[in-house]
């Protein structure tokens, strides 16, 4: 099961496009399309209005996003049987291979776009961990500005603040600290001075879908990094990238 998510702040504004097909039939299912948000520890549900224009997709406008909303396909039964407190697996129509791709539209208002996938698994939501990723290979020096928005969704109801960081692996010091919040999707800025190869974002505590995001003259690149096991050929990589993360946490205590 996938929930998908957009952007809505004062520089950048999303679409949504969810099918309601899976990819290798184009039957449209009977599915409805929902709408959750944290409030007061608990989880909201909202049916999604239907737009009857589209038989093949859910199209979700910019003012239909939030920072805090997430989105998910369910029947309509759910509305009687929703959990409020923890998120549930509630069907496999989107775990389907090749894999299932909504498309999330991420613009300036009179200014450019581009596009990427805002599909975040279930199984990511109940598991804790880091974010760890290279800045120097996805970030740009050449653009006007460079964001990075980091999507947070977690089974529990939360509000919580945790802490983004731009550590020098060489250096061994924290050179940039942010506060950003769970169940939200969260933007920051990154400083030209801080894309350096040896400079890494770091997330504690809670695990994220980072989108990086560069801008000129108001047009918009995004880029989306890989785990970083998958730069690594060697058949101990996953030995390498625990022994980088405790030399961060070392560095970030």
């Amino acid at each position: 099961m996938n929930y998908f998510f957009g952007v809505n702040n004062n520089i950048f504004k999303s679409e949504i496009q969810i099918p309601r097909f899976r990819n290798r039939s184009l039957k449209t299912s009977n599915l409805k399309l929902f709408k959750s948000f944290p409030q007061n520890n608990k989880w909201i549900i909202e049916e999604v209005k239907e737009d009857l224009s589209n038989k093949y997709f859910y199209l979700l406008k910019k003012d239909d996003v939030t920072n805090k909303d997430i989105f998910f396909l369910a029947d309509k039964k759910i509305l009687a049987s929703f959990n409020n407190l923890k998120l549930e697996h509630l069907n496999d129509f989107t775990e389907t291979l090749p894999a299932y791709r909504s498309n999330l539209k991420i613009f300036i208002e009179e200014g450019g776009f581009s596009s990427y996938q805002s599909e975040y698994p279930h199984s990511m939501t109940t598991k804790k961990g880091s974010i760890l990723s290279a800045i120097n290979s996805l970030a740009n020096t050449n653009a006007d500005n460079n964001f990075i928005i980091i999507k947070n969704i977690f089974v529990d109801p939360i509000e919580d603040k945790f802490k983004a960081y731009i550590v020098n692996c060489n250096s061994k010091k924290i050179e940039e600290e942010y506060e950003i919040t769970t169940n939200y999707t969260n933007l920051i800025e990154i400083n030209k001075k801080l894309i350096k190869h040896d400079n890494f974002l770091y997330t504690k505590g809670f695990l994220g879908v980072p989108i990086y995001i560069s801008t000129k003259n108001k047009f918009v690149s995004c880029e989306h990094t890989h785990p970083p096991h998958e730069y690594i050929l060697s058949n101990n990589k996953f030995k390498k990238i625990k022994e980088l993360k405790d030399e961060i946490n070392e560095i970030i205590k």
